[in-house]
């Protein structure tokens, strides 16, 4: 039997119900209002602080103030104070520099090169075959001592390295030495950057990648391709100081070695925000890639080098071999700016196909294989015949 209630007792329920809404939105509205004046306040103050370090400095520095160069800086400092060596700040002119580089734009003479203390000149370490430097007789392991008439010292070699990339119909004078003779040459730029080199020794292949750009997955069938001809029943992959690109650059790559990833996250990386939330995934559609393989990896193994080793052993196709490497298990985007110019910022963890995150701790390597202090300083310059990095996953693919 229904009981009907008075009406007084209905206003009354209503009136408390009215009350509870207005007190539950005033709790919501104070937190939000809270909140959102603790942000103002912090922001306030920081900018009062700037502010009076610029009043300081406009009234009494003695030397003329460069604007771009000021707020470049300043930029570069809010970057830099978030204490995230991953999240940097690239002015309108590096921004282009950086772009032309992921996208494989960015032109040389073909060459991969580094300052060797030990000869006191820039050490070639890769020629890409068809380059400009190969068409001009420059060769692995040569030694250039001057550039455009400057002769190479510890000082200058960053800089000159430096003019050795450019855009094409320009060139560049190169004096280099190979074995007891020396050559001077006029070099074309323009060679788009390479980022994947191979060889093979007897049927065990070598493939270097230096970094994972937008091209990289391109270069690597290539590789893929060339280890198929010649019947390559191994492949040891080089990722050991390799530092630069994207993720979606490395799983581009990963794509080509892996199965459908069907186990663990069920994708070759997933990117987890701040909150714990899966913001983008990177997953996996091609056959696999059946041949016997390992990873050389080290401290300066980082970021998308990271998840391409930890993926090649997660799903059981690798050994990693040398030493633990850097730890950088996060994700990076680049947001532009309306000045040119952008900034690279850390906005995810990455979590690979079946391991623990690596981020803070790096991967511990299945053989670990340390090389002395001058070994890894001149890591570049070491023949494969002295790397006992290298020499261990050839042992272990030579008898696998």
């Amino acid at each position: 039997m229904n009981k009907k209630i008075s009406l007084g007792l209905a206003l009354s329920l209503i009136f408390i119900s009215i009350a509870l809404a207005v007190t539950v939105t005033m709790t919501v509205s104070m937190h939000t209002y809270n909140n959102l004046i603790k942000d103002v306040s912090g922001r306030a103050g920081m900018y009062s602080g700037l502010s009076e370090i610029d009043d300081i400095i406009r009234e009494n520095y003695y030397g003329e103030i460069n604007e771009n160069l000021l707020g470049s800086m300043l930029s570069k400092g809010y970057t830099n104070g978030l204490g995230d060596r991953y999240s940097t700040y690239m002015n309108a002119k590096e921004y282009v520099e950086y772009k032309a580089l992921l996208n494989g734009e960015k032109g040389g003479i073909g060459i991969v090169a580094v300052f060797d203390k030990v000869s006191g000149g820039i050490y070639v370490s890769e020629v890409s075959n068809g380059s400009p430097a190969a068409l001009q007789g420059i060769s692995k392991g040569d030694i250039i001592t001057e550039v455009d008439g400057t002769k190479v010292t510890a000082l200058n070699a960053d800089t000159l390295i430096s003019q050795l990339e450019g855009d094409k119909l320009t060139e560049v004078k190169v004096t280099y030495t190979h074995g007891k003779d020396s050559k001077t040459v006029s070099v074309a730029k323009g060679f788009t950057i390479q980022t994947v080199y191979y060889s093979i020794q007897g049927n065990v292949g070598y493939i270097k990648i230096t970094a994972f750009y937008s091209d990289t997955a391109a270069e690597l069938k290539k590789a893929i391709k060339y280890m198929n001809e010649q019947s390559a029943s191994a492949i040891i992959f080089d990722v050991r100081n390799n530092s630069d690109g994207l993720v979606p650059y490395a799983t581009a790559c990963l794509d080509i070695l892996l199965p459908v990833a069907t186990e663990g996250t069920q994708a070759l990386a997933t990117a987890v925000d701040k909150n714990g939330e899966t913001v983008e995934t990177f997953t996996s559609d091609s056959d696999s890639f059946s041949i016997a393989m390992c990873v050389l990896v080290n401290g300066g193994t980082s970021g998308a080098a990271e998840i391409f080793a930890c993926d090649l052993r997660d799903f059981g196709v690798a050994n990693l071999v040398g030493m633990t490497t850097a730890g950088n298990g996060s994700m990076q985007k680049i947001f532009e700016l309306s000045d040119g110019g952008a900034v690279k910022l850390t906005v995810a963890k990455i979590l690979p196909y079946k391991s623990e995150s690596y981020d803070g701790v790096g991967l511990k390597c299945d053989y670990e294989v340390a090389l002395t202090a001058e070994q890894n300083e001149r890591l570049q310059m070491l023949s494969l015949e002295d790397d006992k990095q290298y020499q261990k996953a050839l042992d272990l693919m030579t008898n696998s």
